[in-house]
């Protein structure tokens, strides 16, 4: 390999990793902040919050990869525009093909990566989440519940309130329960409580002792009101809920494609969205980084993010076409792409003429 495709290479390489860095940081950020949501609801074991975050890493690559390669391509190429470098390497003599190659060398690479990641690695990163989230479905009531604030079970529709929890004899003190349910709401308040599992596992009750109980319309105006005292009773909680990942989030590639349903035919157009994306924005990035003398520095990145977000927006409108029409044939995304690949290859023709 010569020294320039190197050099090139290099510096093209380091630069979409910084910029990697930089996109991912923002999107766990936000991630961080969903999955926070979900602990402080109960919905989500707080030691597994961060294991939870590191398992959504594949999405958020497969999210910000195509524009973290681009914009790691504009900076690197950028500075060797300022520098004069690329206006030494012309003069040199050397083709334009010379420094093409690198570039698209790069951009097939990062194309790569990505495939494995869309149709490998977040595969098995989703069926990762969706045992997690059924085991934390099974264990929220045991152990998510906390001595002296609300916990909110069973996406929201029971909320728990306990003054203080005994670990050792798995006894709770002072409980109050709302739960709202087909229609009605229902208010235990008990003077002490204790959870427990039938020897089927059909789910888990809760023993509570000394309480009081009320039951009325999600309306009061609208029914009846129930009330009673009770010595003992025992409440049958939520069971966990069942896991609704889609099951083609947790499909390869290779069976999406084989696939007869609409639905994962979808599934596989997104999957290969971000390693095809990759690829055209890595060679777009070559033309936009050209720039006529006295032409402003951020001029170029301000086009190609345009562009980048006409693009992004143009394939999820696919998908949602896709979706509403829930049909097994049809170009897919095929038609956006082609227009992408189309301007990219006007663009590296019209920079080879002025080479």
């Amino acid at each position: 390999m010569l020294i320039l495709a190197r050099y090139l290479l290099r510096h093209g390489l380091s630069a979409s990793l910084m910029s990697l860095v930089v996109f991912l940081g923002v999107v766990g950020a936000l991630f961080l902040a969903e999955l926070m949501r979900d602990a402080a609801q109960g919905e989500l074991p707080g030691a597994s919050v961060m294991l939870m975050l590191a398992l959504r890493l594949p999405e958020a690559l497969m999210l910000v990869g195509p524009l973290a390669l681009l914009t790691g391509l504009l900076l690197a190429l950028g500075r060797l525009q300022e520098d004069s470098e690329l206006i030494v390497i012309r003069s040199s003599g050397l083709s334009f093909g010379r420094v093409l190659a690198p570039v698209m060398l790069l951009a097939a690479l990062w194309a790569g990566l990505l495939l494995a990641v869309s149709g490998w690695l977040s595969p098995l990163a989703v069926e990762r989440s969706s045992e997690i989230l059924a085991e934390a479905a099974r264990s929220a009531i045991q152990a998510g519940l906390r001595a002296g604030q609300f916990d909110h079970l069973n996406q929201g529709r029971t909320t728990v309130y306990v003054s203080r929890i005994d670990r050792e004899a798995e006894t709770f003190h002072d409980v109050f329960i709302q739960h709202q349910e087909q229609g009605f709401v229902e208010l235990l308040t008990a003077r002490e409580g204790r959870l427990w599992l039938d020897e089927e596992q059909t789910g888990p009750y809760l023993l509570l002792r000394e309480g009081h109980q009320v039951q009325h319309a999600s309306n009061p105006a609208a029914g009846p009101l129930r009330e009673m005292r009770f010595a003992r009773n025992e409440l049958r909680l939520p069971p966990p809920e069942p896991d609704m990942s889609d099951s083609e989030a947790t499909a390869r590639l290779p069976e999406l494609w084989s696939s007869g349903a609409p639905e994962e035919r979808r599934e596989w157009h997104w999957r290969l969205a971000a390693p095809v994306a990759a690829f055209l924005l890595g060679l777009l990035a070559l033309p936009l980084a050209g720039r006529q003398p006295r032409q402003g520095r951020h001029g170029s990145v301000v086009t190609a993010l345009v562009i980048y977000l006409f693009y992004s927006n143009a394939v999820h409108a696919g998908l949602i076409l896709m979706e509403q029409h829930n049909r097994l044939t049809g170009p897919g995304l095929w038609p956006v792409h082609l227009a992408l690949g189309v301007l990219v290859l006007f663009l590296l023709q019209r920079m080879e003429k002025n080479w």
